[in-house]
């Protein structure tokens, strides 16, 4: 995928720019949001008491964020993180074997938060809304297969998984209507279950750091 033509590097470009400046605000110690244009769009400052860094990038693959992990946690450092990444791996005409590569790089994201010693929630693309203007653009039965791998990779190693595509699906396995604008893109309604699954979450994962003394003596 990194061989082709990217259209979204002048705007990766500017995220990066935009990234570091609101880094200086944030400071070290908070919520690092990474991902794609579902994290990019994320659009509350907080979650919990932890300030949140958003480094998302629309229209970022896995394979193309894997080597800007280590550097955003480099410089960052922050205290806590929320991985998003996936959703523009499970496009139309995507293969199991496309998705084999997929989790490789996903994997190694992984590791990069290990060998950063940084807890890590794990957030699943969310399902597919039918009928609307970009659904066609993805595969509902892909983003589905890549979702149940990521949970099985994140399972033990992570600190805490959010599962999207669980969580907003229909009985059918489609997104229940309303959470999405266009098919993919989440909706204020979808963004604001998203916020309340994650500051749930993150309560947990800070509490359980407490009773494990690594947490900051109140």
């Amino acid at each position: 995928m990194t061989s082709q033509p990217n259209p979204f590097a002048p705007h990766w470009l500017i995220r990066d720019i935009v990234i570091s400046a609101h880094r200086s605000v944030v400071g070290e110690g908070g919520l690092l949001f990474v991902g794609d244009s579902l994290v990019e769009g994320f659009y509350w400052n907080r979650i919990g008491s932890l300030p949140v860094l958003n480094a998302g990038y629309s229209g970022i693959w896995t394979e193309a964020l894997e080597p800007r992990v280590p550097l955003l946690l480099k410089s960052a450092r922050p205290g806590i993180a929320v991985l998003l990444v996936g959703t523009n791996d499970a496009k139309k005409d995507c293969t199991e074997a496309s998705l084999d590569v997929v989790a490789g790089h996903f994997e190694r994201i992984l590791g990069h938060f290990e060998d950063a010693g940084v807890p890590l929630v794990v957030m699943t693309p969310p399902p597919v809304e039918k009928a609307k203007r970009l659904t066609g653009f993805y595969a509902s039965d892909a983003m589905a297969s890549l979702s149940r791998r990521i949970v099985a990779m994140a399972d033990g190693r992570v600190s805490g998984i959010v599962d999207l595509q669980k969580a907003f699906a229909d009985e059918d396995g489609a997104a229940r209507a309303g959470m999405s604008v266009d098919g993919i893109h989440l909706s204020a309604q979808g963004y604001r279950l998203m916020r309340n699954m994650l500051e749930t979450t993150i309560a947990a994962v800070t509490a359980r750091r407490g009773h494990d003394g690594r947490a900051e003596e109140g």
